[in-house]
């Protein structure tokens, strides 16, 4: 599977839009303690778009 400038631009954007919302966000994000299912769900979402630029495959569970 090839990377695509569309997969590098996806993963970059939600990126800015996860590490935005790590500026706001006064609850935990990472380890056991985590609290912020946004901010989970937006860092899952960051590797896995990472992992398809990469040209690996996604996963839905890491």
């Amino acid at each position: 599977m090839n990377t695509t400038d569309q997969d590098e631009s996806r993963a970059a954007e939600l990126y800015r839009i996860y590490r935005a919302h790590l500026e706001t966000c006064p609850r935990r994000h990472v380890g056991i303690l985590a609290d912020c299912a946004a901010g989970t769900g937006l860092g899952r979402a960051v590797r896995n778009a990472r992992r398809s630029a990469d040209g690996g495959p996604a996963r839905c569970g890491t």
